[in-house]
């Protein structure tokens, strides 16, 4: 009885003996193979994408900042002295061309007409007389010269007494109103009417209304005096008074698209240069140089004195031949692309010239409707035994043994086994390095 409990016991540590070898010789044939399988799997494939070659219109600009101002402002101010006797227009009122704005004290202006015409009537008889009495050539002549000079007081009497009223030259709206009823008025030399903008290249639209009618036509002036005694602006019509620097100057010119966006970015206007300076505004380090663009039609949404940005659009190719610059390859001083030619690559030269986000032009080399290769997003494969995976790896999330164990019931485990789902071999390897 002894005797038997001793064989069984040795039967028993032999069992447990050989299933710990097996046990190890399992785990070295999996690692095995899993280093076989990591030694041998392939590099990483870079993919690869395909782009055609399509027209296009590429645009090239340069990006400016300026202040929306009306397209045309008249500084009104009288050029005859006396006391305000009307203002008949308040700020924010909408007024025509020819309306009279204001107006001061006319009786001794039309005391002078009155004069200027006597003295004309006087002068003309004169001459009159003399001509029919057969007088000399030089009295005669005389004579003209009075009669000549009369006219001419007579002409700027009646202009003083015009003057006396200040009208609007032009349809828009009263900007700001400095007199009052009553206030004693000294004459300038003349209203400034508009006296061209800002910005420009010397372009000084009309040079001024001549005294109180204070006309004249042009681009807005940008800014206006506290002291100018009305000032009108023009309805629906912008300009944006905007700068450049030395670098950037060469490269507009007069005509030039701009695509103008305020600060409040709820609108997107159009416009064209109307105006370069050729002399630079500041003498800082960086020099800057005025431009005037003027706004395309009566958009909306800009108002006078807002900021704006601007791109002013300094070169522009139609059907320009583009494909995505990724598709350049630098070789030898050559620059090619990878065209695809029944399905097969081939490398072609060609010549490139304008680029725009991401797209460059080919100027030869390539046609419409070309196909060319593009770079992708790098890929990894992996296989395992007869199975691919993608990266691969040495099995799931299983191991050696289950809810079984080294005796008991016996066995290499429960429902255990090497590695979840997954298989040394044979399979596909799901997870792992």
């Amino acid at each position: 009885m002894l005797l038997r409990k001793r064989l069984r016991l040795d039967q028993v540590r032999f069992t447990k003996r050989r299933v710990i070898v097996t046990a190890a010789v399992v785990v070295v044939v999996v690692g095995g193979g899993v280093g076989a399988w990591a030694a041998t799997r392939p590099a990483a494939a870079a993919a690869t994408g395909v782009a055609t070659a399509t027209t296009t219109t590429l645009r090239q600009t340069l990006s400016s900042s300026g202040t929306i101002e009306p397209g045309q402002q008249d500084n009104l101010n009288f050029a005859v002295s006396g006391q305000v006797t009307a203002v008949n227009v308040a700020a924010g009122q909408q007024v025509t061309a020819g309306q009279a704005l204001a107006t001061v004290n006319s009786a001794a202006l039309s005391a002078t007409v009155a004069e200027a015409q006597a003295s004309l009537s006087s002068d003309q008889a004169r001459l009159s007389t003399d001509t029919t009495n057969a007088a000399s050539s030089t009295q005669v002549a005389a004579d003209q010269a009075a009669v000549t000079a009369a006219q001419n007081q007579v002409t700027n009497a009646q202009n003083a007494l015009a003057e006396a009223t200040l009208t609007s030259p032009i349809t828009g709206t009263v900007a700001s109103v400095n007199l009052t009823v009553g206030q004693q008025v000294s004459g300038s030399s003349g209203s400034t009417g508009s006296s061209g903008s800002s910005g420009g290249a010397g372009g000084t639209g009309a040079a001024g209304g001549t005294g109180g009618t204070g006309t004249g036509t042009g681009s807005s002036t940008g800014t206006s005096s506290s002291t100018d005694q009305i000032v009108v602006i023009s309805n629906g019509s912008y300009v944006v008074n905007a700068s450049v620097d030395d670098t950037q100057v060469g490269e507009i010119k007069v005509g030039d698209q701009a695509v103008i966006t305020p600060s409040s970015g709820t609108t997107t206007a159009f416009g064209t240069v109307t105006s370069v300076a050729l002399l630079a505004s500041s003498s800082s380090t960086v020099p800057s140089y005025p431009v005037t663009i003027g706004v395309t039609g009566s958009p909306t949404g800009l108002y006078p004195g807002a900021s704006a940005s601007v791109q002013i659009i300094f070169k522009q190719i139609t059907n320009a031949l583009t494909i995505p610059a990724t598709a350049l390859h630098f070789s030898g001083g050559k620059v090619t692309v990878l065209k695809l030619v029944n399905g097969k690559q081939t490398s072609v030269t060609v010549t490139t010239g304008l680029t725009q986000g991401g797209q460059i032009q080919i100027l030869s080399g390539l046609a419409d409707g070309d196909q060319v290769v593009t770079p992708g997003t790098a890929r990894t494969t992996g296989t395992g035994g007869a199975g691919t995976g993608r990266t691969g790896g040495a099995g799931g999330a299983g191991g050696f043994g289950g809810a079984g164990g080294f005796g008991g019931t016996g066995g290499f485990g429960g429902a255990g086994g090497f590695g979840g789902g997954g298989a040394a071999g044979g399979g596909a390897v799901r997870t792992g390095g």
